[in-house]
């Protein structure tokens, strides 16, 4: 494949053959739909900032295609993964660790299809099964359907987010591990 490189100030751009732009901050993870199919999709790294002992990042990436295409909008996470194991110190939808600032962005339903508020439910699920977890106990996790509706009201949005985590993971340790 032929690349074309064109300088912008400090910044290159790659061009494909294609004249597609090729990016290196975007990964991979397998997105699940509400009847089990299963698409490789790709997340994107929005912001990308290394400190002394964590790394910050944004990443978008689609968490439901269950409602009509004119309103799948991204979900954007703030995760801040610890740099000496790679664990999860912190994952939002909304304010950074620091809670100053709006780092992140629920793009899913706030209310299930039963009035469930998913939304308070996503957050306390991300409180128990995420934060401070290590990337073993995330790879191990199995996509759940059915048995989390309970705790949740769906099952796509808990799914998608540890499936993001786990592609964060791949590109996370080529860089930093």
């Amino acid at each position: 494949m032929g690349i074309a490189l064109a300088m912008l100030g400090a910044a290159a751009l790659a061009f494909g053959q294609d004249g597609g732009i090729l990016v290196k901050n975007a990964f991979k993870y397998t997105h699940i739909n509400g009847h089990k199919h299963e698409e490789e999709m790709t997340a994107f790294v929005l912001f990308e900032y290394e400190q002394l002992k964590t790394v910050k990042y944004q990443v978008a990436y689609i968490a439901c295609t269950c409602r009509g295409p004119e309103v799948n909008y991204y979900s954007v996470a703030y995760v801040e993964l610890n740099k000496s194991d790679g664990s999860v110190k912190h994952i939002s939808y909304d304010l950074d660790s620091d809670e100053h600032y709006i780092a992140g962005m629920y793009g899913d339903s706030e209310t299930s299809w039963d009035g469930t508020e998913v939304k308070e439910l996503f957050a306390g699920f991300i409180k128990d099964r995420i934060i401070g977890k290590s990337q073993a106990e995330i790879n191990a996790y199995k996509t759940m359907h059915g048995n989390v509706d309970a705790f949740t009201g769906a099952t796509v949005t808990p799914n998608n987010a540890m499936r993001m985590l786990q592609g964060l993971f791949s590109y996370h340790n080529a860089k930093y591990r």
